[in-house]
């Protein structure tokens, strides 16, 4: 699924691949990022994407923003598209990832709105490398 951009230009950002963890940023569809590699590793389809990706991210960098999710309800901030390149970047120490992000659960609209840092914790900030509205 990929979310779709309403009134106006999506927003994008870097983050620091540390806050891929437990507390800050975590994987939708597994309770670790642990969890997330072993599962992909498992699976043929999934494991030859990780390996394209472990030989194109050191060469060309992530290119494709990971898409974040915020939920509303209580600001837990989720990887909703691009577990393989979160998997990928912290087993290769990427410093940072661009990402896009939405209001859980309005997954059809990717924000244009800088990304609420304070999702994160009082130190919500620090997390943020780079952020700008996408032209």
């Amino acid at each position: 699924m990929t979310a779709r951009v309403v009134d106006g230009k999506p927003w994008t950002g870097r983050m620091r691949t540390a806050a891929l963890r437990p507390g800050l940023v975590r994987p939708a569809e597994f309770s670790t990022w642990a969890g997330a590699r072993r599962y992909h590793e498992r699976h043929r389809r999934d494991r030859q994407v990780l390996e394209k990706l472990r030989a194109s991210i050191p060469r060309d960098g992530i290119r494709e923003p990971l898409l974040l999710g915020v939920r509303a309800a209580d600001r837990l901030v989720f990887v909703f598209e691009g577990h393989h390149r979160a998997v990928i970047a912290l087993e290769l120490g990427v410093r940072s990832f661009p990402f896009r992000w939405f209001w859980d659960p309005d997954v059809q609209v990717v924000e244009h709105e800088p990304f609420p840092h304070h999702a994160l914790g009082p130190d919500g900030q620090e997390w943020l490398c780079h952020q700008e509205a996408r032209s």
